[in-house]
């Protein structure tokens, strides 16, 4: 787990540069968001194309441990681009769905409402996830995909569809991903053509978008199906030498199916492709680099950037977040992912060159969150990691509140970090102080659980609070989705039963890169804090359109001197990435 230093010639010269950057950053004032801007077309003047880039589970330290192998498109981007070094989710449901949201929408979960990947409905009884919708129905590209999804969930709009309603309704957006809420979040209630991969092997869109499958997305994967991907071991991409952790395999149970360490099979099936051979396939780059190509020829299908207006494509590469799930943050699967990732960026961004040109285009560049080390590996390091377990929880809850209120039922769920009562329990706490009192004391006694909110104490955040875990806390919490109680766990300890997961206000979930790139953005460092909900304010901002509510903020001083954005008039106070 611990780095080699013959690996990294220049990593004491990296690190001490990173330090003096954190130094200066954490010094800076965070600067404001605009008022609303003009609405008239850019088209003639300014991008023609904004490009969203997500890399789901892109801890923010990667780029430092593992940049130095990076030679194609990411490599262009951090080394092109204006980079902000230390950009922070400013809350701790740092989960999938709503670092899709917030990222889209500029808002925080507390605001849109999408808090978690999945939360629970007290209506039914049931878990939900965040774009459920049974109004609507899946269409699979080629055969039948279950259930619906759409954007039903979210409160309020994205850029995306600020652009097509100010612009004009020429106005297209694509946006494609592994996942449903990463793909839909992205691209708005009305895109262009939004695309994510079923588990069961089927691209899918859903009636919420269009009442039938988008031809160009089905002549694409009808000309390049999954299928032809399968069957090719995954390796290592260079020599054991070149990577930075050691190739242990502490910590990692395979699922069925997978290894523990390299060679990987992906798509091997005795018959044919099942569910494990797409599961596979997700678990690997060769997803990432079908999606970069997909993403790259749907941009030239509906000639994005030549609309007479500003079209958004969006793309969320998720093989890293499913790699770092199973293999944890210090592994070579990690490492060997970014460097795959790196070039299928970089032909991404060539397409994109050959499209509109170098200065025909605006990128950002971000992470969903990060990712906590496998609690084994950490213990090996001397650190006091752990698993907490939930049933665990539900004996605790269950226990406790019985012996005060009489036997009985009264957990419901939990999804991390949120704790779900059954019907009138949390009715029963807020009259009985001492029960809740000592249902809090039993909770933290367990191990691993340091904080306990009530419902009512996360409703109204308080703007600059002090206690950075009820700040982050409260900005994830929303009354009708969020649990009667929200648990938060000490650093390095997570609820998963095997690998890892993130979803805390701890740094390593909470910080991600942040890039601005091409047109009318400057090169280098820059030396302010910033969160990635700042990029919907900011491109909204070059495009000269109106966010009707943000929680971010436009970042001015990424933006070159000689080509201000168009909605840039004045600045307010954004929402803080620390208190």
């Amino acid at each position: 787990m611990r780095p080699s230093r013959r690996h990294l010639p220049d990593q004491k010269a990296r690190y001490s540069a990173i330090l003096l950057v954190s130094t200066i950053l954490a010094s800076a004032a965070l600067l404001g968001a605009p008022r609303p801007a003009s609405t008239r077309s850019p088209a003639r003047a300014g991008s023609r194309l904004l490009v969203i880039l997500v890399v789901d589970q892109f801890r923010a330290d990667y780029v430092a441990h593992f940049g130095h192998q990076w030679s194609g498109g990411l490599a262009r981007l951090f080394r092109d681009g204006a980079v902000y070094s230390q950009a922070e989710f400013p809350y701790a449901g740092t989960v999938t769905c709503p670092g899709h949201a917030s990222i889209s929408t500029g808002r925080l979960p507390s605001s849109h409402g999408l808090i978690l990947n999945t939360w629970y409905d007290r209506a039914t009884g049931k878990a939900r996830t965040c774009t459920a919708d049974p109004s609507v129905r899946n269409l699979g590209y080629g055969s039948d995909v279950p259930g619906g999804d759409s954007l039903a969930s979210l409160r309020g709009t994205t850029l995306a569809d600020e652009l097509r309603a100010q612009l004009s309704s020429g106005s297209r957006t694509v946006s494609v991903s592994l996942k449903a809420r990463s793909a839909t979040t992205l691209g708005g209630h009305r895109p262009t053509a939004v695309a994510w991969f079923d588990d069961r092997g089927v691209w899918t869109t859903s009636t919420a978008f269009g009442m039938a499958p988008v031809p160009e997305i089905a002549a694409y994967v009808t000309a390049h199906p999954v299928t032809a991907s399968l069957g090719r071991p995954w390796t290592r991409s260079r020599a054991m030498s070149a990577y930075l952790y050691a190739p242990s395999a502490t910590g990692v149970t395979p699922k069925p199916g997978f290894a523990a360490g390299f060679p990987h099979a992906v798509g091997v099936a005795p018959g044919g492709p099942d569910l494990l051979a797409f599961q596979q396939w997700q678990t690997s780059p060769g997803s990432d680099a079908y999606l970069g190509a997909m993403a790259g020829a749907l941009a030239t299908q509906f000639r994005l950037g030549h609309s007479g207006s500003v079209d958004l494509l969006a793309v969320s590469f998720s093989a890293l977040d499913r790699v770092g799930h199973d293999f944890g943050p210090y592994s070579h699967e990690v490492q060997d992912t970014l460097m795959r990732l790196d070039q299928t960026v970089g032909a991404l961004l060539n397409g994109l060159d050959a499209l509109v040109g170098p200065e025909g285009y605006t990128l950002a560049l971000t992470g969903d969150h990060g990712v906590a080390p496998i609690p084994e590996q950490a213990r090996q390091e001397g650190l006091p990691a752990g698993r907490v377990s939930i049933d665990r929880l539900r004996t605790i809850v269950d226990d406790t509140l019985g012996a005060a209120f009489g036997p009985g039922r009264y957990f419901a769920a939990y999804t991390h970090p949120e704790l779900y009562l059954t019907p009138g329990t949390a009715a029963r706490l807020e009259v009985s102080p001492d029960v809740l009192s000592r249902l809090q004391i039993a909770l933290l006694a367990d191990g691993g659980v340091t904080r306990v909110f009530t419902s009512g104490e996360l409703q109204s955040p308080v703007p600059g609070d002090p206690d950075r875990v009820r700040l982050f806390a409260a900005r994830s919490h929303d009354r009708e989705r969020s649990g009667d109680l929200t648990l938060a766990l000490a650093p390095y300890w997570v609820t998963e039963p095997l690998g890892t997961t993130h979803g805390s206000s701890h740094a390593y979930d909470t910080r991600v890169p942040l890039v601005l790139f091409g047109r009318d953005i400057r090169r280098g460092p820059v030396p302010a804090l910033a969160t990635p909900l700042d990029i919907a304010p900011t491109l909204a901002a070059l495009a000269g359109v109106t966010l009707p509510q943000t929680d971010g903020r436009v970042l001015s001083e990424a933006l070159r001197a000689d080509r201000p954005a168009k909605g840039l008039q004045k600045r307010t106070a954004g929402v803080t990435t620390a208190p």
